[in-house]
């Protein structure tokens, strides 16, 4: 094999293996962004190629070591092109950090784009869902208002039965927890009915379980609204839980309530 070949094939390869590295360092950039914040705008299938290609890429790791091979051959290949005085391509190290630092901003918005579009089509769904729900079930909201003014144990178990009955009319509705308001040591409380009664029928106890609210995410909105204020549906989501919230006010004849609709989302839509 003549010597300008083995210069051409020595600089091909290191090129081929300086590809390589570029795309194995842009996969770190995704894997910080989304470890680093928490999130992940990926469906779970996408997620687990995108992790085997990465993987692949590190089985890539003799890179390091046929990296310094190539350099080496590299050299050699230089000073026979200079022996053989061949013109050497000039502005392709421009070129290959343009293109890096290109596809680098392009998958940084992937990231936080996907992430965005993830979050409102879901949130959308989710809304859609609980709205129907609710206009369908007006007579039990009704009761679980009349109930609330009672305050019986046995109203809370009605109520809490209630409460499944609507998170469970649609499948993979997110979690619903009825928030009311009441007092102790007469100062305001929150407090918040799920799927499980706190309470012994039999024994007629109730034990009434405290809603701890967020600042920046609840409190101004749910003091508003135990006030007396008109409020309207509130949706919120916080990027480094991936948690979603969807808040909905109801006034009833005799108690006003919140259900709130919330749940952790660990993976996007994108790729679907």
């Amino acid at each position: 094999m003549e010597l300008n070949t083995k210069a051409q094939i020595a600089r091909a390869t290191l090129s081929m293996l300086i590809a390589v590295v570029a795309l194995l360092f842009l996969g770190l950039l995704v894997v910080v962004l989304c470890a680093g914040l928490q999130i992940n705008p990926f469906r779970e299938t996408t997620t687990s190629f995108l992790i085997a290609a990465f993987l692949a890429l590190i089985g890539v790791a003799a890179v390091l070591v046929l990296l310094n091979v190539a350099t080496n051959i590299s050299l050699i290949a230089d000073a026979k092109v200079a022996e053989l005085r061949m013109e050497p391509h000039r502005g392709w190290q421009k070129k290959w950090f343009i293109a890096f630092l290109a596809t680098a901003f392009l998958l940084v918005g992937v990231v936080f784009g996907g992430t965005y579009i993830s979050k409102e089509k879901y949130l959308g769904v989710v809304h859609t869902q609980a709205d129907e729900i609710l206009k369908e079930n007006k007579n039990l909201l009704d009761e679980v208002s009349q109930r609330l003014a009672s305050g019986k144990p046995e109203d809370y178990k009605r109520i809490t039965e209630i409460n499944d009955f609507l998170e469970s009319q649609r499948s993979g509705l997110p979690r619903l927890t009825l928030i009311y308001s009441g007092r102790f040591m007469d100062k305001p409380a929150l407090y918040s009915i799920s799927r499980y009664f706190p309470g012994d029928l039999e024994k007629d106890t109730y034990h009434p379980v405290y809603f701890a609210c967020t600042h920046r995410i609840d409190c101004d909105y749910l003091k508003k609204f135990f006030s007396g204020e008109q409020v309207e549906t509130l949706q919120q989501y916080t990027v480094r839980d991936d948690q979603f919230y969807i808040y909905i006010p109801f006034v009833g004849k005799e108690s006003r309530f919140v259900l709130l609709f919330d749940r952790t989302n660990r993976y996007g839509k994108l790729g679907s």
